[in-house]
């Protein structure tokens, strides 16, 4: 998908793994890069430091500043970064973009993603529905929240049928384009609520991973969770819910010793 980015004066805010592979991304594409750290930079890695000065980045560290961040066209957010940090809210208030790695890679790439969310067990289930892909035949590309940024398979050049990431709600705080052709949600209970006003505002967090699926997308839900048994999807949306025993409306089930899948009232069973 194109996305001018020369000459914008762009701020990645955080120097983490995937800040890293966001700024290669964003110097590569001719933006005019700052970053933004709290840590002093002698906090950071030095050979980090060398490569940001050999790119010709502006590195702000040790805080942020009101004033980098209001110059700014467009600010993409480490997912360790608190989104309450009052130069952030300012800058939305001006209309500034504030987005995520894996959002901006999403822009730019055209492979269907399978995305991955869940309190517990996602870097599990994204590893073996990966192995599980790979082993039909299809090329595959594993990563995200789990292994290689989204952003350095999208701007790599290299070609996949399909893109299994584990998506974290820190990630998912930042979605606006992220549109998964097949969207996974394993689970929610309380956790990370000391970044999180209350557990409702991370139960939403979780819960945006459908907020922009539509006809001819997928949404699979864990029944069993008390919670996500009693969600809808947005409409249009094809639903396809689990859990241990069998019950109405349910189309993968324990019975037995074996594991039943049923669609559109089939049912086949499998070990």
């Amino acid at each position: 998908m194109p996305l001018s980015l020369m000459n914008k004066r762009i701020l990645v805010v955080g120097l983490g793994k995937s800040g890293l592979s966001v700024v290669r991304y964003l110097v590569r594409e001719g933006a005019r890069v700052t970053v933004s750290d709290v840590k002093k930079e002698v906090d950071l890695e030095p050979g980090t430091v060398t490569e940001m000065r050999a790119l010709g980045v502006t590195l702000e560290t040790g805080g942020h500043t009101m004033d980098t961040f209001l110059r700014s066209e467009r600010i993409i957010v480490s997912p360790g970064v608190p989104l309450n940090l009052a130069p952030l809210a300012a800058a939305k208030e001006r209309g500034i973009p504030v987005t995520g790695e894996m959002d901006l890679a999403t822009q730019i790439m055209n492979t269907p993603i399978v995305a991955v969310t869940g309190t517990n067990g996602k870097s599990t289930v994204t590893a073996f529905l990966g192995a599980l892909l790979q082993n039909a035949g299809h090329r595959v590309f594993v990563g995200g929240n789990l292994g290689t940024p989204l952003i350095e398979y999208a701007a790599g050049g290299s070609t996949a049928d399909v893109a299994v990431v584990e998506v974290s709600s820190f990630q998912l705080d930042t979605m606006e384009a992220f549109s998964p052709l097949v969207a996974l949600l394993l689970n929610i209970s309380p956790d990370h609520l000391d970044r999180y006003p209350n557990y409702e505002a991370y139960v939403q967090s979780k819960l945006k991973i459908f907020k922009n699926q539509g006809a001819g997308d997928f949404a699979i839900l864990n029944d069993d969770d008390d919670i996500l048994s009693s969600f809808a999807p947005p409409k249009d949306v094809s639903v396809l819910r689990y859990g241990l025993k069998k019950k109405d409306l349910r189309q993968a089930f324990v019975e037995g010793k074996r594991n039943q899948s049923r669609f559109a009232g089939q049912g086949k069973p499998f070990l």
